[in-house]
């Protein structure tokens, strides 16, 4: 009889370890264990059986275990009965139980950590009960894959031993071998942790090879392909993820962005909308419906999304960055510095906040407040170049002419092929009659952007007036301002002017006065810069070719500066509020 029972115990053992013990596990041999305590109660003479009505207790509550305190029972009650004597067979099945049992008590640890809908402030404290768990597991059967797995998990939360989640990763992926879903579940977790983007793809395309129809598994690589600008991809994952769960909100808001980022507005706001159906208390989809329609001038409908947006999450700064970004554009800048003061009042130190908080500063010649914003942002981000760069259009603006270049020569540091700080260094180097250095920027910012006017047209400008004789050169000069009047249509008459100054440089004076005449006639009649271009074609009819060289003070206050007055001869710059065209397009998870 005691071998029986013993048989009995290991038909059910692996069920009742792993938490998948169900009445089906009774079809066949194995439904004699309902008349197995029974059998032992009568059964006096088995030696080392005090422990028995413990286990077969433990047994009971396991199957009927629901919650954290169930699983406290039983893991009770198997040490119970192995104190009390148990026989040999017996005993080990009570050990396993009790393992198993760890797992299945950090299990549901791990998905209260992982599955809530937003994240569980308690969660360092949780995942440190479950970790002892999992590590007690591990201690008692180095085999338990799925311990491995949740170790893993767990570890590459914030705050964990990366080193100790990829350890795991690795010993789970040789554990689970004949599991597809866990292996895939193992080859996402080691995707996680990689750095290198290679090797990260590889793994998310063995875990979609493993389960290509797990939603999960589908959602992480339709992740990674939208992080990565990867957006086609991404919405081929995510839809397959959606086929497999149509309900869940958090696929379609995805799913949305991908179709955002390739401008295919009319699906995005179905995503969205189906988003916010599923979940009408969750502030993500509507602030992300607010950017499509915000993006079509609908400002009414997304001040509507963002004002229910943060209702449901006060505390969140991006909706009130995006609104005041929504009332900038439409000129009401007082609301926009409303919000943008809430947010950096709880936030002081927030990018998009500082950032466009900035922009309106210098929107309004501010530009020592702007200046102030974008050092913050800098002091966040010392190794940007972008941000190096707007702090040097910023320094130009305020007529700080070497401190711009100081700015620029970072930007240009830690990237070389930055055109807009080239391009700005260039114009700083002019204000303060550098030549010799801002025709080699030119030159540089030229090979980055042959086509692009306004550099064609400084470089022309410098070759046909520099005072230096070494650096004039009037046939090319010549070359380079039809170029730049071919690409604006012969509509600027400062760019036409310059075509004057070359050929004035070469000593054809005729077509020097031809042009000059056309630039007189394409400028506004009340302009400075008509004086200017006036007194040009007087010198050029008096035979002189044009000799310019400017030489900027450092402003010492700029409290009152303003955007310096460049010459008629330099394209009009944007004014440092303007999108740099350096500057990726902002995602709209970016914030």
């Amino acid at each position: 009889m005691r071998s029986f029972r013993l048989h009995s115990f290991r038909s059910i053992a692996s069920c009742l370890v792993m938490g998948t013990f169900s009445i089906a596990t009774f079809n066949g041999p194995s439904c004699n264990f309902f008349v197995l305590k029974a059998m032992a109660a009568q059964d006096d003479s088995l030696e080392g059986d005090a422990g028995q009505p413990d286990l077969d207790a433990a047994i009971d509550a396991k199957l009927s275990s629901q919650n954290l305190e169930d699983f406290d029972r039983v893991l009770e009650l198997c040490k119970t009965a192995i104190k009390k004597g148990l026989p040999k067979d017996s005993k080990q099945f009570a050990e396993d139980l009790y393992t198993g049992t760890l797992v299945d008590r950090a299990g549901m640890v791990v998905e209260a950590i992982f599955d809530p809908p937003s994240p569980n402030e308690q969660w360092p404290r949780m995942r440190k009960y479950a970790l002892r768990d999992l590590d007690e597991a591990i201690s008692r059967d180095p085999k338990l894959g799925e311990a491995h797995l949740m170790i893993a998990k767990l570890e590459r939360l914030p705050g964990g031993d990366l080193q100790r989640a990829k350890k795991a990763v690795d010993s789970a992926l040789e554990l689970v071998a004949n599991d597809n879903l866990q292996m895939a579940q193992a080859h996402v977790l080691r995707g996680d942790l990689e750095e290198d983007r290679e090797s990260r793809q590889s793994d998310y395309d063995k875990a979609v090879e493993l389960a290509p129809r797990d939603k999960d598994i589908r959602r992480s690589r339709g992740l990674f392909h939208l992080l990565g600008d990867e957006f086609e991809k991404a919405i081929a994952d995510l839809g397959v993820a959606i086929e497999e769960d149509p309900k869940d909100a958090g696929l379609h808001e995805a799913l949305g962005m991908a179709q955002l980022m390739l401008e295919k507005l009319d699906d995005a706001e179905k995503s969205f909308d189906r988003a916010v159906e599923l979940e009408p208390d969750s502030s993500g989809p509507r602030l992300q419906r607010a950017r499509v329609l915000a993006l079509r001038g609908e400002s009414p409908k997304a001040l509507a999304d963002l004002e229910k947006a943060i209702q449901l999450e006060p505390n969140d700064a991006i909706p009130l960055v995006l609104r005041a970004r929504i009332h900038q554009q439409a000129g009401d800048t007082d609301s926009a510095k409303q919000d943008l003061e809430q947010v950096l009042e709880k936030f002081p130190d927030h990018p998009a906040a500082l950032e466009l908080r900035g922009l309106i500063a210098a929107d309004a010649n501010d530009y020592a407040s702007a200046i102030r914003d974008f050092q913050k942002l800098a002091a966040q981000n010392l190794d940007d170049p972008l941000l190096a760069g707007q702090l040097g259009m910023l320094y130009l603006a305020a007529k700080q002419p070497r401190e711009a270049i100081r700015r620029f020569s970072r930007a240009i540091e830690l990237d070389d092929a930055q055109f807009a700080s080239r391009r700005g260094r260039s114009d700083a180097l002019i204000s303060i009659g550098n030549h010799e250095e801002a025709i080699v920027d030119l030159e540089k910012a030229l090979q980055l952007k042959p086509l692009d006017s306004g550099v064609l047209n400084n470089l022309s400008w410098l070759l046909s007036t520099s005072p230096d004789d070494a650096l004039r050169d009037g046939k090319r000069a010549i070359e380079l301002a039809t170029k730049a009047c071919e690409q604006t249509e012969w509509k600027e008459a400062h760019i036409i002017s310059t075509l004057a100054a070359g050929y004035a440089e070469t000593g054809d004076f005729e077509e020097a006065k031809k042009y000059s005449a056309k630039a007189v006639e394409a400028s506004d009649v009340k302009s400075e810069v008509q004086k200017q271009l006036q007194n040009e074609l007087t010198n050029y009819e008096a035979g002189k070719p044009w000799r310019e060289k400017q030489e900027m003070a450092e402003s010492e206050d700029s409290e009152s500066a303003t955007i310096p007055s460049d010459t008629k001869k330099s394209k009009p710059q944007p004014k440092p509020s303007s999108p740099d065209p350096d500057r990726k397009v902002r995602r709209p998870f970016d914030d």
